[in-house]
């Protein structure tokens, strides 16, 4: 694998002074995976930007099976807006097979707490072995959620007591915990001791969080495909670089 290529030459070149990952949508379910393999033991401690564009890490919340957190009367996914449930509907048709959709829909087993997202929330090596981590989200995203992108519950929407309300705050809570005290302690101001040569022998390391929302400016006035079923602004992340060359230039110092 990619992974265990990159690992073996770790061991044959020295692994490289920093590594850093900028991932879109289900990317950036790919590194958190990747962070969990043993092949990647080696660059653990290098660990330095983790660029988050668009990604669902808390999943899609309409994935859920019918009768579990789903309207049993209107037969509609609580949130979940029509042009959403349109696009995961045709994408499933595409691919019917593809086994990531079952994952982010949280499909891929019967409790909620044996899906792999769930476990992958949990797992030790998140994102807290960054120095930075930016999550980067748009309002006019329709494809994934603002709150699973931003990692952030606020304005989040979902049946009252449910299992996987309880479940989503759990995952965010997992993931964004060991963060949040790390970026507690970065924007106090506190430094790390020793340096970068410590940071590489095992001292403790900062993180830095940066929430950023994009809005794209309109597109022409006819509807198209993509604007029909919600992935317009989902395409446009990777279609505009204006917002890159902003992030690029306002959070500089996670870039350099």
């Amino acid at each position: 694998s990619p992974v265990a290529a990159a690992a073996a030459t770790a061991a044959r070149f020295g692994a490289p002074p920093r590594v850093s990952f900028a991932a879109h949508s289900v990317g950036v379910l790919i590194v958190r995976a990747a962070l969990t393999h043993p092949a990647m033991e080696p660059y653990l401690s290098r660990l330095h930007l983790f660029l988050s564009i668009s990604g669902p890490h808390l999943g899609y919340v309409g994935g859920d099976r019918v009768g579990v957190d789903v309207d049993k009367k209107s037969r509609r996914f609580i949130g979940k807006s029509a042009a959403f449930q349109l696009g995961l509907c045709c994408t499933r048709a595409i691919n019917p097979k593809a086994k990531c959709l079952s994952e982010i829909t949280f499909r891929d087993a019967g409790n909620i707490e044996d899906c792999y997202l769930y476990r992958l929330a949990h797992h030790k090596n998140g994102l807290a072995l960054f120095r930075h981590v930016v999550l980067v989200s748009s309002p006019q995203d329709k494809y994934v959620q603002r709150h699973s992108a931003r990692l952030q519950l606020e304005g989040f929407r979902i049946k009252e007591g449910s299992r996987r309300a309880r479940a989503t705050m759990e995952m965010a809570r997992a993931i964004l915990a060991p963060v949040l005290e790390k970026a507690t302690r970065w924007e106090r101001g506190e430094k790390d001791k020793g340096g970068d040569d410590e940071e590489r022998e095992g001292g403790a390391r900062l993180t830095s969080l940066s929430r950023v929302d994009v809005h794209f400016a309109p597109g022409p006035s006819r509807v198209d495909f993509n604007q029909l079923i919600g992935r317009k602004a989902h395409i446009d992340f990777l279609e505009t670089d204006e917002y890159v060359r902003f992030l690029i230039w306002k959070l500089r110092r996670a870039f350099l």
